[in-house]
C-alpha cells in the first residue's frame, strides 16, 4: 500500500506542477466526474444506497481543463502505460453524457495523459487514436522521480557503471 500512496503522490504533485504552468486564459479542474455506471452484484443492480455507498467506483478524471475551444480530459501517471491510456478511453466515452461536459458542449473532448516518462510505441499506438501524451518534469530533480518509480534500483546507486546508469 506504501508503494501505491508514494505514486499517488507523485502524480498527484505533477499534475499540480503542470496545471500551474498552463497559459492564464486556461482553466482547469480537478477530480472530475466524468461519469458513473450502476453497479451489479452477483447479477443484480444494487439499490441506489449502495450505489453512494460504493461512489468510490465512480469514474472521476485527474483533471479537465478548458482551453477556450476544447476540453481535455487529463489522466496523470508517473509512468504513461497502457493502463493509464486505457482508463483515459473509458473516461473520454463518459464524458459527453456528464455534467461537467455539459457546460462546455458541443465542444470538442480531447484526452490527454501526463506523465514525467512514456514508452514510445505505446504513446505512439495511442497518438494514432487521438491520444495526446505530454511529458512534463516536475521540479523534484530526475534522480528522485527515478527513485519514486524504480526504488532501490541498482541503476540509481552511484558508482555503478553499465548500460542503463543514471548521472548523478
Amino acid at each position: 500500500m506504501k508503494r501505491k500512496q508514494i505514486n499517488a503522490q507523485g502524480e498527484i504533485q505533477l499534475l499540480s506542477e503542470w496545471l500551474a504552468a498552463l497559459p492564464r486564459t486556461y482553466s482547469w479542474k480537478t477530480h472530475v466526474h466524468v461519469g458513473e455506471q450502476p453497479l451489479a452484484y452477483l447479477g443484480a443492480q444494487l439499490t441506489p444506497a449502495q450505489q453512494r455507498a460504493f461512489g468510490v467506483w465512480s469514474d472521476w478524471a485527474d483533471a479537465r481543463v478548458w482551453t477556450g475551444g476544447e476540453v481535455w480530459i487529463v489522466e496523470a501517471k508517473l509512468v504513461a502505460t497502457g493502463s493509464a491510456y486505457g482508463q483515459l478511453i473509458d473516461y473520454l466515452d463518459e464524458y459527453p453524457s456528464s455534467a461537467d461536459y455539459a457546460v462546455f458542449a458541443p465542444a470538442p473532448v480531447k484526452g490527454v495523459v501526463l506523465a514525467q516518462a512514456a514508452r514510445p510505441r505505446t504513446s505512439t499506438l495511442f497518438a494514432a487514436r487521438g491520444i495526446e501524451t505530454v511529458i512534463y518534469q516536475p521540479s523534484w530533480p530526475v534522480r528522485e522521480a527515478l527513485q519514486k518509480v524504480f526504488p532501490a534500483a541498482q541503476i540509481l546507486q552511484p558508482g555503478v557503471s553499465g548500460e542503463g546508469e543514471i548521472a548523478g
